[in-house]
């Protein structure tokens, strides 16, 4: 099997998501989100060692890369790649006509990834915690958040991810590097409009959603901060989407 990082992501709301907006919107988004995926991942093959592997399942994204064990600090950096291609992904589905916020975990250790059967160690554990989080939120797993760690101990500004403590299931939390959404944006107003677009999908008055909803602004707030962006104003972590 490959040795390298692997990243599981789902839609918050994906259920039910039929009845909020034609089905075949639906359906055409997400094929766009999936062929935009492969072709950048195409691109990107053509450097020798950046060899990704994508399936989807449904609204499940699931992403791998394993690279060789002759560059240092390999499976760190398998995670930082991967957890980039994953911050297209969430600025991708937040511009959809259709838009979908996504939560997930990325793990470390080895995995396949084939057109219809997944497998391995850091695939269980994916899997396992890529629904905890309660938050549109994609967050490092312990091994993972450790390789990453230790290779940024020196230089803890030379990556995308941004430190967060992730609310999960339960009460509990677990503070770690998690996916910027915003990191795409190039320009302040650009990550504005994408964490609003990101909101607008907590509809409704389950307090369930809007917990989530609560839980997202926090952490937005922090990928804001790791900009050095003003939060957008007129969103508050009491407030709850219409």
């Amino acid at each position: 099997m490959k040795e390298g990082a692997v990243a599981m992501i789902d839609a918050l709301g994906f259920r039910g998501i039929w009845d909020r907006w034609p089905p075949a919107d639906i359906l055409a988004n997400m094929h766009a989100l999936k062929d935009r995926l492969e072709n950048d991942l195409r691109e990107i093959a053509t450097q020798p060692d950046m060899q990704f592997d994508a399936t989807f399942l449904s609204d499940t994204i699931v992403l791998g890369l394993a690279l060789p064990s002759s560059v240092p600090n390999h499976a760190a950096l398998s995670a930082i790649y991967v957890g980039d291609i994953v911050a297209r992904i969430l600025a991708w589905s937040a511009r959809s006509s259709t838009p979908l916020a996504y939560r997930g975990a990325i793990a470390c250790g080895q995995y396949e990834i084939s057109s219809h059967f997944i497998m391995g160690r850091a695939i269980d554990e994916a899997a396992t915690y890529h629904e905890s989080a309660e938050a549109a939120i994609v967050w490092l797993l312990p091994d993972a958040r450790t390789l990453v760690g230790d290779w940024l101990r020196n230089q803890p500004n030379n990556t995308h991810f941004v430190r967060h403590s992730v609310p999960l299931r339960y009460g509990s939390a677990f503070h770690t590097y998690t996916v910027s959404p915003i990191v795409q944006a190039v320009q302040e107003e650009d990550g504005r409009s994408l964490a609003n677009a990101l909101l607008a999908t907590f509809k409704g008055p389950n307090v369930g959603v809007a917990v989530k909803r609560q839980n997202t602004v926090a952490h937005l707030k922090s990928c804001f901060q790791w900009r050095g962006w003003a939060f957008p104003t007129g969103v508050d972590l009491e407030e709850s989407a219409a």
